[in-house]
């Protein structure tokens, strides 16, 4: 095939462009050419910005048979775009988000019809990143599906996780998992969810271009294993050959110590997107969880040199905490005892 990838130079669009440069797909990548992997002199490339309808101008015209967007934020966004090569491109992928599932009623696991796509958030909500992050990735998809100038497949990831994440969300535990010392979580690290490997991810995508039946459709690209949170630990630890140590805290423990802490997976209880569609029309298989998790851990550890995690400037305060709380197990740290 000969396609297009914009946003393909991090993350699990690199690793996109390098699935199908492995089978033998022609590559045009669109960025402002900041990021160079290895296989740069491998792609085409087309240099703009994703926001700027002078610079997707430069893409009108130009034949591709597939488009995998992962840089639509919103409705604006899709159809920026669509105007300019929707005529000359036969099969456009979009890049939404499992976020979607904050307008979700019931309970999981959430299928890819239980997007309430009539809810909006209250007024003083509504302009918050999280809540605008959602509607826009909401509205990029209704625009979507009101066209009938493109064939579309949308594909919402949930969390990823991978080398090379440029949000550094695993290296929050790693590096505290290296460290030898303690983590804390509350609720004992007992939260169960579904995240996804940036490999299987992109596995996803390309599974979406070789299926006839992908047309018109939505799909959840998800690890199939639940897991909890002790299990995810538990797994990158012994990938590291280190101890899991994990203390239970309570809000109460984290005011007394004036500690601001908030583990970057703590919002994901119960969070379980179903993958069963996508088992079903793509053949969609994942990696086994220990597998990935073990080796993304690794990575980290063996060629990460980056910044620090986030909130890792006061892990003293976090051991010291921990400390406190094995001192008094039947409750909180007591006030002038930490």
């Amino acid at each position: 095939m000969n396609v297009l990838v914009l946003g393909g130079t991090t993350f699990f669009g690199r690793a996109i462009v390098e699935q199908l440069l492995t089978r033998g797909d022609e590559v045009t990548v669109f960025s402002r050419g900041n990021t160079r992997p290895e296989w740069w002199g491998n792609v085409g490339h087309v240099n703009g910005d994703r926001a700027n309808s002078t610079s997707l101008e430069q893409l009108r015209g130009r034949a591709f048979d597939a488009v995998i967007d992962n840089i639509a934020y919103t409705g604006a966004d899709v159809d920026m775009l669509l105007n300019i090569i929707g005529p000359s491109i036969g099969h456009y992928v979009l890049t939404s988000s499992s976020a979607v599932y904050n307008t979700a009623r019931g309970f999981p696991p959430y299928d890819e019809d239980d997007v309430d796509r009539s809810f909006r958030p209250p007024a003083e909500k509504a302009a918050s990143p999280g809540w605008a992050y959602t509607i826009g990735k909401l509205t990029a998809e209704q625009v979507l599906i009101d066209r009938d100038d493109v064939v579309w497949t949308i594909i919402r990831p949930p969390i990823v996780l991978g080398p090379n994440d440029p949000t550094l969300r695993g290296w929050f535990y790693f590096q505290r998992l290296l460290d030898g010392g303690p983590l804390l979580f509350r609720c004992c690290a007992e939260r169960s969810f579904r995240i996804v490997y940036s490999e299987d991810l992109a596995r996803g995508y390309l599974g979406a271009l070789d299926t006839p039946v992908a047309r018109g459709q939505i799909y959840n690209i998800t690890q199939q294993e639940v897991v909890r949170m002790r299990d995810f630990l538990a797994a990158a630890a012994d990938g590291l050959g280190v101890p899991l140590d994990i203390v239970d805290i309570t809000v109460r423990d984290l005011a007394h110590m004036a500690l601001e802490y908030s583990d970057p997976y703590d919002r994901l209880s119960n969070f379980i997107p179903s993958v069963e569609r996508a088992e079903r029309d793509l053949g969609y298989v994942s990696t086994p969880f220990k597998d990935w998790v073990g080796e993304t851990a690794r990575w980290y550890r063996d060629r990460y040199d980056g910044a620090d995690s986030q909130g890792y400037e006061a892990r003293d305060d976090e051991i010291l905490l921990a400390r406190g709380l094995r001192s008094y197990p039947g409750g909180s740290v007591k006030p002038g005892e930490e």
